[in-house]
């Protein structure tokens, strides 16, 4: 089968043959319709981080997935040839009381594998093996928009993680709110963008800030849904004194989440999605000013990485919502699909004004050509 295939630490990336994956009992084959790309794989193809499966000489890219049902192997129940799937990307140690509970994503040994990105294949190929487990079905009136279940899954972890510190203030019997929450949101990525969307459907009153004017399709795109854009290129003064209650930063930039803190409100929360680059230079700060705002505000700083499957099944719950709220919104975050011949263009290449590229496997499979 073809696949875009990577060989980690070596920068790079190519379309080549390689073994089609055998099918074990109680297993399912997956054909392979659609790959979004993410900045993860750009890294990974950039020779920043990656590591093949063990014995392996390469590694198959890609982690955002959506594939069709081909063939389901003996004792599989529940599954049927035509299903649309999404497959969860991190596989646990098999060792910890969190990889054992289908948990992974708090992995406490760190020997988790991760398919496309560390130690096993990902989805970029034209079929994956795996089991029910690890399978979410999709319902056919999501294929157009269903490769954005993997980011919005983290998006789903993320703001849960969040408003669960938030949560901890207790409730106040017989005293009503203060007022409706705020949230900042930091990036107009497809991550950010699926924050702003979560946080307006959990009755935040949501801002969207990145370094662009409000002509972007990323700002229209926020304004149809209510979320206020602003462009921050020339820092947060724009923002006045604003503070927020809940704060979800999704750029991976270290100076960036720095600047972040200092838009917490009283009791404040900052949940951290982007990874930073471990080898660029220092960050000066106040460090000093910052933490003791920390400390006499109460406010909290979480990280927060992938998700389980749990979170996507919530993000197919609340695609549909998306969907039946603002019709097309969702689907305005796939900038492009592109044929999967068009890898090496896509996974090097960022235009400025796109959102989410996608590289199309497959086109087409039993519920349609997605647009």
């Amino acid at each position: 089968m073809r696949a875009v295939v990577v060989r980690p630490p070596a920068a790079g990336v190519a379309l080549e043959d390689v073994p089609a994956p055998l099918l074990p009992p109680g297993a399912v084959r997956v054909s392979v319709l659609e790959c979004g790309v993410c900045g993860t794989d750009h890294d990974i193809v950039g020779g920043r981080y990656g590591r093949p499966p063990a014995g392996s000489e390469f590694l198959i890219l890609g982690h955002e997935n959506l594939g069709e049902v081909a063939e389901v192997g003996a004792g599989v129940d529940g599954f049927a040839a035509g299903d649309l799937v999404v497959a969860t990307v991190r596989r646990g140690c098999g060792r910890c009381r969190f990889c054992r509970s289908n948990r992974s994503d708090f992995c406490e040994t760190g020997d988790f594998t991760e398919r496309g990105i560390g130690g096993a294949h990902g989805y970029m190929a034209e079929e994956y093996v795996d089991v029910p487990a690890y399978l979410v079905k999709v319902p056919p009136a999501l294929r157009r928009v269903a490769v954005l279940l993997e980011p919005l899954s983290v998006v789903e972890k993320a703001v849960f993680q969040g408003q669960r510190v938030l949560d901890r203030k207790e409730p106040t019997p017989g005293e009503p709110k203060t007022g409706t929450p705020t949230a900042l949101v930091a990036g107009t990525g497809a991550i950010g963008m699926l924050a702003a969307f979560l946080l307006r459907v959990r009755g935040y009153e949501v801002v969207g800030v990145d370094r662009h004017g409000d002509d972007t399709p990323a700002a229209k795109t926020l304004a149809r849904t209510g979320v206020a854009h602003a462009n921050v290129l020339a820092g947060f003064d724009v923002l006045g004194k604003r503070r927020f209650d809940l704060v979800v930063e999704a750029t991976g930039s270290a100076t960036l989440d720095f600047a972040l803190i200092d838009r917490l409100g009283p009791n404040g929360v900052l949940v951290l999605t982007g990874i930073p680059d471990a080898d660029a230079p220092p960050t000066p700060v106040p460090g000093g000013a910052l933490l003791r705002d920390v400390v006499l505000g109460n406010q909290a700083i979480v990280g927060s990485v992938n998700a389980n499957r749990t979170y996507f099944e919530a993000g197919l719950r609340d695609l549909t919502v998306f969907e039946e709220r603002w019709p097309g919104a969702v689907g305005a975050l796939v900038s492009g699909r592109q044929p999967l011949e068009a890898f090496r263009d896509v996974l090097t290449t960022h235009p400025g004004g796109t959102i989410k590229m996608v590289l199309t496997v497959r086109p087409g499979g039993a519920a349609g050509t997605a647009p």
